[in-house]
């Protein structure tokens, strides 16, 4: 079970790195053309991240039999950033 979940928390964090270096490509891309309007390998981009940040969320929240899940271990309560 723990290398199942090792084998999970590296896939996480090389879709987190990759999710990273394309929002950063993008971002940098459309700060240096026009940022009202985007080219089609600008939204394939936007696509790609919108995948990624999903399946991240969904592994994080897949819990391996018997094991807590990654989402379970976060307190649940008001957030320490929220106004009160």
């Amino acid at each position: 079970m723990r290398q199942l979940n090792e084998v999970q928390h590296k896939s996480m964090v090389s879709d987190t790195d990759k999710l990273l270096r394309l929002a950063t490509e993008l971002t940098a891309e459309i700060n240096s053309t026009n940022p009202t309007s985007l080219n089609s390998d600008q939204l394939r981009k936007i696509a790609e991240i919108e995948k990624l940040a999903r399946s991240v969320k969904d592994k994080m929240r897949i819990s391996l039999k018997g094991a807590p899940g990654y989402m379970d271990a976060i307190p649940q309560g008001p957030s320490p950033y929220s106004r009160h």
